[in-house]
């Protein structure tokens, strides 16, 4: 009995000792929730925080993004679930079903597929027919510009030749000279307002013929 007793006086010891060591008070540096509110601050109505609208648009997009994932892993963690709680024959007709709608999906993927490249090929052969005949447009605008600039080239040549038989040459420069000198060209002349010409050189020579002559006569 003294040995009992004295084990139990040594355990309770140990675990007045182990309390003191591993027990940690706690201090609540706020009013515990289940008190009710003060008096003081029981009509108060507290401000509600004003939020930008950019910093609402992005908690909404975040809220969004959020409620997607959950509802993805609610989903795959319902067929999970049902998927294990079902049978072989069960899975099986899971299966075949999921099959079936992905072949449907595909038939009408493919379908507007067909229509897409049935679209594109009328829209490029369209647009290979405009640029065809753009491109025949510019190549007979081009002829047109080259033969229009020929028969310019061909004038002006034409011209050049006719003036060529006036040019002075080596061979007719004494002739010409001759025939210059022959022929006196005189442009001191003037116009009036009816288109009349008077010639300044013959008025001036007529002018000197006319004046009279004074003579002198000497006295014996």
């Amino acid at each position: 009995m003294q040995y009992v007793g004295k084990n139990t006086v040594v355990s309770t010891k140990f675990l007045e000792i182990s309390t003191q060591i591993f027990l940690q008070p706690v201090r609540y540096t706020r009013k515990p929730r289940w008190l009710p509110k003060a008096p003081s601050k029981m009509f108060r109505v507290p401000i509600r925080p004003q939020i930008s609208v950019e910093e609402r648009n992005e908690l909404f997009h975040l809220f969004t993004n959020y409620r997607t994932c959950m509802k993805a892993i609610y989903k795959q963690m319902e067929e999970e679930l049902e998927k294990s709680s079902t049978g072989e024959e069960v899975l099986n007709e899971i299966i075949q079903k999921e099959e079936k709608e992905w072949q449907q999906c595909l038939a009408i993927n493919n379908d507007w597929n067909a229509e897409v490249a049935s679209d594109r090929d009328e829209r490029i052969a369209k647009e290979k027919e405009i640029e065809r005949q753009t491109i025949l447009e510019n190549l007979i605008n081009s002829e047109e510009e080259k033969r229009k600039m020929m028969e310019m080239i061909e004038e002006q040549v034409r011209i050049e030749k006719e003036k060529s038989r006036y040019y002075i040459t080596e061979e007719n420069i004494d002739e010409a000279i001759e025939n210059a000198l022959n022929n006196i060209v005189s442009y001191n002349y003037a116009i009036d307002l009816n288109g009349t010409k008077f010639d300044g050189e013959n008025k001036s020579k007529e002018a000197d013929n006319e004046s009279p002559k004074l003579t002198v006569e000497s006295i014996n």
